[in-house]
């Protein structure tokens, strides 16, 4: 379900989405959204990764949980 949000941004930072949206043939809304849902994605990512190091592991686990942890950074 899509719900509308309303922000204020200043009008360089508008007009300067507004230009990246254009290069990638988005509206300016949806290149926002997108923005937006690429850098949580990328917060989640950062979050696990801190949460993983804080876990006490022998070798081998923190090897695989390396792994792992490059595997989730490519998705």
């Amino acid at each position: 379900m899509v719900q509308r949000v309303t922000i204020s941004l200043d009008k360089e930072l508008v007009e300067e989405l507004k230009s990246l949206a254009r290069k990638e043939g988005l509206s300016l809304s949806k290149f926002i959204a997108k923005s937006l849902e690429e850098y949580v994605i990328k917060r989640r990512k950062k979050e696990a990764g801190k949460k993983l190091l804080k876990i006490k592991l022998n070798k081998q686990e923190v090897e695989k949980a390396f792994e792992e942890l490059k595997r989730i950074r490519n998705e």
